[in-house]
């Protein structure tokens, strides 16, 4: 069997000995003759001698070997990014924290470092144009509404359905489209239309994998003033996170970005235009902003995990509700002289070069609460009053049941009100894709917004 690759670079023929194959060249290159095997230092760039590394000498059947070690490398990389388990303990195995000996009730985002103070004084002043344009009017009747937004499956799952089973009385708006698919993801968008829904008009989010306990009017921890048009509050909050003696190993066991924080996946605005929800929003979009900010020319920015908690989720959530308490709240105030006595001997409310502690609200007031802690409008600063709006904290296991950490309890608990099963599925380390999607390039399901 003769082979001649044209293009005058190479001529040669092929013959089959001794049940293998060998080669004969010759080489017609710049005039010159080639030697009957060229020695194994000269490379023939024309599909030569040498190929994959391998030398005049050697069998052709290397070439497959080496093509299966290259293949079987690429399949292995592929087993190790599509097919990444959840590294979260099971519910079977029992968490032992390597804790700090001190705790950590303040968290410095680096997102708060030089932050767009001008780009965000603009928002508030919009904002702020829309609630004087529209305190006046007739007020919608969303205070006792359900608010619900499906990620992916069109159809409603059970959770969502006794959800709104339960609460006969209130109606239920998922959502709004047009805002949900103007943003980058699906999980940010998620968490930015609850905080637009629940500014302007008020009402309860809650997850579609969120099921009830009790009915919203029947938990024992929310103060019944709530559901009064008399009630100083404009927020009521639960807890996600309370473990602020978790050290860093800890924390990236458990995905943490911080050591505390308030949950999400369920907020309750009794009346509409909180001005804690006003300061998330902000907070949301200037932090979204400067993070676009660091992509390049050819790829956008890194959405890491870590990223998307921070920039729209419970990280810059929790982090807004905190500095307007220390803001608005005076220095005389249980909550600040409680962080400021917790501080002491720690040192993170002293700044670089200073002796004496910012009078400013920490993590401490809340670490192990017990009991719903209130703080009307009232209490703030005077002419302040506007800039806070009030707030309900609820003790872990009245909203973040079902945990394996922060004292949470079980789904079952006395105290438990609603409950969460914490998918989390847009989380990377949760996501698993199917060989076949992934050789035949076919993407994920895109996600819908429900409707009812």
């Amino acid at each position: 069997m003769a082979s001649a690759v044209t293009g005058g670079a190479v001529k040669g023929t092929t013959s089959r000995k001794a049940g293998h194959f060998t080669r004969k060249r010759t080489w017609s290159r710049f005039g010159q003759s080639a030697p009957k095997y060229p020695p194994p230092s000269s490379p023939i760039v024309d599909g030569g001698w040498r190929r994959f590394g391998a030398t005049a000498a050697t069998n052709t059947a290397q070439i497959p070997r080496t093509t299966f070690l290259l293949t079987l490398s690429i399949v292995f990389l592929l087993v190790v990014y599509f097919d990444r388990s959840d590294t979260t303990p099971t519910k079977h195995e029992t968490w032992h924290p390597k804790n700090h000996d001190r705790p950590r009730y303040l968290h410095h985002s680096s997102f708060r470092e030089n932050p767009d103070v001008e780009y965000e004084r603009q928002l508030t002043k919009a904002l702020k144009a829309i609630e004087e344009r529209d305190q006046h009017g007739p007020p919608p009747h969303h205070v006792d509404t359900i608010w619900q937004v499906l990620l992916k499956d069109p159809e409603r799952p059970q959770d969502a359905i006794e959800m709104e089973a339960a609460n006969p009385e209130w109606d239920l708006c998922p959502g709004l489209a047009d805002l949900y698919h103007a943003y980058p993801r699906f999980v940010q968008r998620g968490d930015l239309i609850r905080y637009l829904i629940l500014w302007y008009y008020g009402g309860y989010y809650a997850d579609v994998d969120v099921f009830p306990k009790r009915s919203i009017k029947s938990c024992p921890s929310a103060p019944q003033s709530l559901f009064s048009e008399e009630n100083d509050v404009s927020l009521v909050l639960g807890i996600e996170i309370d473990e602020p003696y978790a050290s860093e190993e800890e924390m990236k066991h458990w995905h943490w970005v911080r050591r505390y924080g308030f949950l999400q996946y369920t907020i309750h605005a009794p009346r509409r235009f909180s001005p804690l929800l006003r300061e998330v929003i902000v907070r949301v979009l200037s932090h979204t902003k400067k993070h676009l900010a660091t992509g390049g020319i050819f790829f956008g920015p890194k959405w890491t995990e870590l990223a998307i908690l921070e920039v729209t989720g419970p990280g810059v959530f929790t982090d807004a509700i905190m500095d307007v308490l220390s803001h608005t709240l005076p220095s005389s105030h249980p909550l600040v002289e409680q962080s400021v006595e917790a501080d002491a001997g720690l040192g993170d409310l002293v700044p670089p070069g200073q002796s004496f502690p910012l009078q400013r609200v920490t993590w401490a007031p809340f670490y192990r609460l017990q009991e719903t802690l209130c703080v009307n409008a009232s209490e703030a600063k005077i002419g302040k009053e506007r800039d806070f709006g009030g707030l309900c904290v609820l003790p872990i296991n009245a909203w973040g049941n079902g945990q394996r950490h922060s004292q949470s309890e079980d789904y079952d608990s006395e105290q438990a009100c609603i409950n969460h099963r914490f998918g989390g599925s847009w989380k990377p380390w949760k996501v698993r894709r199917k060989w076949g999607d992934v050789i035949l390039g076919v993407k994920p399901q895109p996600e819908k917004v429900l409707k009812v």
